[in-house]
């Protein structure tokens, strides 16, 4: 892999059928199936060599759901891209994301999990923000609603978070 030759750390994650790497100059990589924008290059191509995530820079850290990912940036702004029919970026569309786009009102987030078409965000005061699909209540606001974008829990002091399929 001379594409990562010099660097001195990398964090890599896999998602449904992609993998994304996180180089120690704040870039981000990614490889593997595309069906839908999932790779982050603008394109719906499979890409079989790592290709550049565009228009990231400054990232500290990645997370992979099914079919879509996650980037936070230095300055603590959420970005996301691929899939995103049930709203699980939590930009307010249901709107595939070809390349990476801001994740609006999410700053401070030290984690991020996405198990089929919901995903929570941990804050590093302990809060937690969870958007998507809401059909068995998987989100945790007391309601069936689909969140379009990320709404806070009444729950603090959370130290982990984990998604399964229907539930959190």
């Amino acid at each position: 892999w001379e594409l990562f030759s010099g660097a001195t750390t990398i964090k890599s994650v896999s998602g449904y059928a992609s993998s994304y790497a996180l180089k120690d100059d704040g870039t981000v990589w990614a490889w593997g199936q595309n069906n839908y924008g999932q790779l982050g290059d603008g394109t719906t191509t499979d890409r079989h060599v790592p290709i550049q995530v565009a228009g990231l820079n400054d990232v500290t850290a990645i997370f992979a759901g099914d079919y879509h990912a996650f980037a936070v940036k230095e300055d603590g702004t959420v970005w996301g891209w691929g899939l995103n029919n049930y709203s699980h970026l939590g930009d307010g569309t249901t709107t595939n994301r070809l390349i990476p786009v801001q994740i609006s009102g999410l700053t401070d987030i030290t984690k991020l999990v996405s198990c089929g078409s919901h995903t929570l965000g941990l804050k590093s005061d302990g809060s937690v923000y969870a958007w998507g699909y809401n059909d068995k209540s998987q989100i945790g606001d007391n309601s069936t609603t689909t969140r379009r974008t990320p709404v806070l829990l009444s729950i603090s002091d959370i130290v982990d978070i984990a998604a399964g399929q229907g539930h959190s």
